[in-house]
């Protein structure tokens, strides 16, 4: 085993710790978090939890769990992050990074890949956020779709997809 990269070494980088506190996002949501509460303007419980978690994220004073290398000694902090996906910026990045790993490990076969990503138009976003289950529906009908289209581009081709629910499993 080599020795212990803990120590700062000339000529290297050094980890600086992210501070949420100072971005843009969270200064404007512990801003309007109280007044958007008060008036009862969160639509689902759901969004309430996620903002609030959001103001926690990054900061010690929430919780925290403190490392320590046997090797050379050296301690340090790493405080709890809300793991809440979308809305806080570092927490999703982690999740989307680790999603990628978890396809390409688990799902990708070893032949070129082509990506495509389906949206739903803004007008028919609510329909769908209210009856989950036709979104899964709509999956089914684009993979139909899909699996047509390379039949007849070539034979006995058919397309490999990762739908929503496996993305949320990852």
């Amino acid at each position: 085993m080599q020795g212990c990269t803990h120590a700062p070494q000339s000529g290297g980088r050094v980890y600086r710790p992210r501070n949420p506190c100072a971005t843009a996002l969270y200064q404007c949501a512990a801003r309007h978090a109280p007044e958007l509460k008060a008036g009862g303007r969160f639509g689902r419980r759901v969004e309430e939890s996620v903002i609030g978690r959001f103001l926690e994220c990054g900061n010690p004073q929430h919780g925290f769990a403190r490392i320590r290398c046997d090797q050379c000694r050296y301690a340090s902090i790493l405080a709890f992050s809300c793991k809440a996906r979308y809305f806080c910026p570092s927490c999703h990045q982690k999740r989307v990074l680790a999603h990628g790993e978890w396809v390409e490990a688990n799902v990708l076969a070893p032949v070129p890949h082509r990506q495509y990503v389906f949206t739903i138009p803004r007008l028919l976003r609510p329909m769908f956020a209210r009856r989950r289950a036709l979104l899964g529906r709509l999956c089914n009908i684009v993979e139909r779709l899909f699996a047509r289209f390379y039949a007849s581009a070539r034979s006995g081709s058919r397309p490999g997809l990762i739908p929503p629910c496996c993305a949320a499993r990852a």
